[in-house]
């Protein structure tokens, strides 16, 4: 049984009725609910895994703010990316409850949810509804079981805590210097890059990553934007069918634009992951680029940049369609399923208040990218373009590789992307090899007649 921590006698509150509680909190930001609901649990300390990622800080900031509010303590477990998969999945699987908050990239949460490996919040939280100010990107925190992939009216899983996506960026001083004009397209960024490098302005034209990983998403991650923004995709939906198309012409297109983008950076595109991207970029050796959001706040500290200030940030260019479309890379935080339900309770709780307005805008001002319509980070400073160019692409968003069969997807495509990238493998070559693949596995997953 739960109990409030109370000032003055009061009638005794079951669990049900804290649950009633928090769930009419959830829809007045938390603010409403007497007594406060860290107070209703006898939870005082949260293990949270979480990511050595460049918002981690942020991060950190907001929880030891809930920390002095709630009087619970926020212990958290970072690991290197290439680490937090095994380590949720050891923890569910040898049942042994590590950890109270689970931090998912978006490539994982198919297998999470597919699993039952994370509790929907609307069962933890009885009559939970999602926050409408809350950004969904394509539906990320709503799972449809039966059909298996996220979809609009599917349960509540996860909220997003970071609105990750990719911007383009650019050297305003040079474009106004050679009086270029902002792209809207691949190939008009590729052409400015060119002049750039001819009139010995910068020593790279472009930069993005052309590093494949292991474990997760890459140069896969930068390949995308491209191909949505050609009309490509990964696989045609047919029903629950996925098709793979990956070796149409639109995604040929695609990887070929990526190719010439990847020309204009370092010679050895393959070794060129994300830090790379921003520390070219923060020395002023390159152009222009398209990597992460979160990693650009990099760009505006004075203690490590050298073209604070002289940066500009929007949208992911355009293919072949009249609009860009950026691939989601969003986090989400979401309830292990083995916790003990008091454990759910207080970690739900944590989740709610993490995305609470409030919260979200001191998130936004500690470097974070808020993932709610109706926060204002007017009050950002240098950092304001960038969160807002994040904001205005969640609505444009695809999502990234969320099938349930995301981890074996990754380990084929992540080799072969970085290879067409680099030169090493041809257009065709590389994607038909991708094609044979793709099918395999989503065969193997049950999605193929």
């Amino acid at each position: 049984m739960i109990k409030p921590i109370i000032s003055s006698p009061r009638p005794h509150l079951s669990r049900r009725q804290v649950l009633q509680g928090v769930a009419a909190a959830a829809g007045a930001g938390l603010a409403g609910f007497p007594g406060q609901l860290g107070a209703a649990s006898q939870v005082k300390e949260l293990i949270v895994l979480t990511g050595t990622t460049p918002w981690l800080p942020a991060y950190q900031k907001a929880a030891a703010a809930y920390e002095a509010e709630k009087g619970i303590k926020i212990t958290f477990r970072a690991f290197p990316y290439g680490g937090m998969r095994t380590q949720m999945t050891n923890a569910i699987q040898s049942k042994n409850a590590a950890f109270d908050v689970f931090q998912l990239d978006e490539p994982w949460t198919g297998q999470f949810y597919d699993n039952g490996w994370a509790k929907p919040l609307e069962e933890i939280i009885e009559g939970y509804k999602l926050d409408p100010n809350i950004l969904t990107y394509d539906s990320l925190p709503l799972w449809d079981k039966q059909q298996r992939r996220g979809k609009a009216g599917g349960k509540i899983m996860g909220l997003p805590i970071n609105g990750n996506v990719d911007l383009f960026v650019y050297r305003k001083d040079i474009y106004e210097k050679l009086g270029l004009t902002v792209p809207k397209t691949w190939d008009e960024a590729i052409e400015n890059g060119k002049k750039a490098v001819e009139a010995g302005e910068v020593r790279y034209g472009y930069v993005t990553r052309g590093q494949p990983t292991a474990g997760g998403q890459s140069v896969s991650f930068e390949f995308m934007h491209v191909l949505y923004g050609f009309g490509g995709d990964w696989f045609k939906a047919d029903g629950a069918t996925l098709v793979p198309t990956i070796n149409n012409d639109a995604a040929k297109t695609a990887a070929a634009t990526f190719r010439r983008l990847l020309e204009l950076g370092p010679s050895r595109s393959q070794t060129v992951g994300q830090a790379d991207c921003i520390a070219l970029m923060q020395s002023g050796q390159a152009l222009q680029g398209h990597f992460v959001a979160a990693g650009m706040p990099q760009l505006e500290d004075e203690t490590r940049s050298s073209v604070v200030g002289k940066c500009g940030y929007t949208i992911v260019l355009a293919g072949s369609l009249d609009h860009p479309v950026p691939a989601s890379g969003v986090w989400s935080l979401c309830v292990p399923a083995d916790q003990a339900p008091e454990r759910q309770l207080a970690a739900a709780e944590f989740i709610m208040w993490m995305l609470d307005k409030k919260q979200q805008e001191a998130f936004a001002g500690a470097g974070g990218m808020p993932t709610r319509k109706d926060v204002d980070v007017s009050g950002a400073g240098a950092l304001r373009p960038i969160m807002e160019a994040a904001r205005d692409s969640a609505a444009l968003t695809q999502g990234a590789i969320r099938y349930v069969f995301a981890a074996q997807m990754l380990e084929a495509v992540e080799p072969v992307i970085g290879q067409i990238g680099s030169g090493d493998l041809a257009v065709d070559e590389g994607l038909d090899e991708l094609q044979a693949k793709l099918a395999e596995i989503a065969k193997a997953s049950g999605f193929a007649k």
